[in-house]
């Protein structure tokens, strides 16, 4: 099935399991897992401490959780695995992210960035009434702070 005609990031059968269709932490889980993976294939336990480290403590993931997860995306394509020997034990599953895998990570990109923007416009208007200012995530990137400005004014 290709990528956001079910689970994850398009919507579909898979919403309110901890995919891409639920609001809240597990809605992060799956692009955070893909994120992890785009710059090293991974064992179960270093993803954990991955995404962890990529949601700066926000997500926090029970490795149950986790690996019903990782078996998910690898049977919707976005990932797959192989049996590879332990340094000091048993064997672990080695995590590798696809070309699908990196498709659903751009869709992702996409509707994160929707997400920024729409919490950044309830940030703002939050901060307003209590009189503080809100520092935007998109601060950083100058053409996006104008376009904030500019957004501020229209409101105005």
């Amino acid at each position: 099935m290709p990528y956001g005609q079910g689970r994850g990031c398009g919507g579909g059968h898979g919403e309110g399991r901890g995919g891409g269709g639920r609001a809240g932490r597990g809605s992060l889980l799956e692009p955070a897992v893909l994120a992890a993976l785009t710059t090293a294939t991974s064992h179960g336990y270093d993803l954990r401490a991955a995404v962890e480290d990529l949601t700066r403590g926000f997500l926090v993931v029970d490795p149950g959780g986790l690996y019903r997860a990782l078996r998910r995306m690898e049977d919707d394509g976005l990932m797959v695995s192989t049996w590879t020997e332990g340094e000091h034990g048993p064997q672990r599953r080695t995590y590798r992210i696809t070309e699908d895998g990196r498709e659903a990570l751009g869709l992702w990109s996409a509707r994160l960035s929707s997400q920024r923007a729409a919490l950044d416009g309830i940030l703002h208007a939050i901060d307003r009434v209590n009189g503080r200012d809100h520092p935007s995530s998109t601060s950083a990137d100058p053409d996006s702070a104008t376009k904030q400005e500019e957004r501020d004014d229209a409101t105005r």
